[in-house]
Formats: C-alpha cells, structure tokens, sequence
C-alpha cells in the first residue's frame, strides 16, 4: 500500500466517524423536527422567523452532507466543509448560551425532556468533531 493510499484511508475513516456522529445526531431532528424548533428557540441566536425555517433545514444538510462524505468521494471536500462550518457555529452557540448560564439541551443527539444540559462536555465533543474534520480535509488534500 502506497503512503498516499494510507492517507487516503485514514481520512475515509475519519470521514467514517463524522458521519456516524451526524447520522445519530441528525435522525432524531428529522423524526421530531418540532422538539428540534424548540431547541433552536431556546438558543435564544436567531430571529423568531428563521427558528423554524432553520430546525427544518440544517438536519438535512447535515444528513447530506454526511451521506457526501462516505457515498460521493467527488463532494467529499465540500462536505467536509460545509460540516466545519455547522460544527463552528454550532459549538459558538453552545459556548454562548454557556457564557450566559442557560442550562438546556442543545439538541444535538437528543429533544427528550430527560436530555443532558449542555456543557463544556458538549464543546469538547465539538472541537473532537472539528479536529477530525480539518484531519480529514488535510488528509484528502495530500493523498491528491
């Protein structure tokens, strides 16, 4: 195997492992897309008028994008960064919300009642994410 075949691998596993973040986190916005609404609200980020029109379209960006970086090495790239990106503004509005003292969950892998708060945990989880990201894309671009 040469080396750029190796690097080509481990991007497609850390590939792998942001889409598997994705699918988990993504399926349960698109069966209860009104507890998603709720949770995007409670952000307390963006106009009223865009709460719905957002929880209704990020999931799917998120699903396609995740499908992109697994199914259609050709998108792969811009996948990749369309997911940093989500996972940026993401992770700043769990660190905002933080700053200010809110305690609700972020809505990332759950909408339940029962659902963790976020936390630095939840930062945490996200700069893992982002990292593996940039891993990926860094990875991509040398086994050209």
């Amino acid at each position: 195997m040469t080396r750029d075949q190796k690097i080509y691998r481990v991007a497609y596993w850390m590939a792998c492992f942001i889409f598997a973040s994705i699918l988990l986190s993504g399926y349960h916005k698109i069966l209860y897309p009104a507890d998603f609404a709720l949770s995007v609200y409670r952000f307390h980020l963006l106009p009223d008028g865009l709460v719905n029109i957002s929880s209704l379209y990020f999931q799917w960006l998120e699903m396609v994008c995740g499908f992109c970086l697994l199914f259609v090495p050709k998108f792969r790239m811009a996948a990749l960064w369309i997911t940093l990106i989500l996972l940026l503004v993401f992770t700043g509005a769990i660190g905002i919300n933080l700053m200010r003292g809110t305690a609700f969950s972020c809505g990332c892998f759950s909408n339940a009642p029962d659902a963790l708060p976020m936390s630095g945990t939840s930062i945490v989880r996200n700069a893992v994410l982002v990292l593996l990201a940039v891993l990926a894309m860094v990875s991509a671009r040398k086994s050209r």
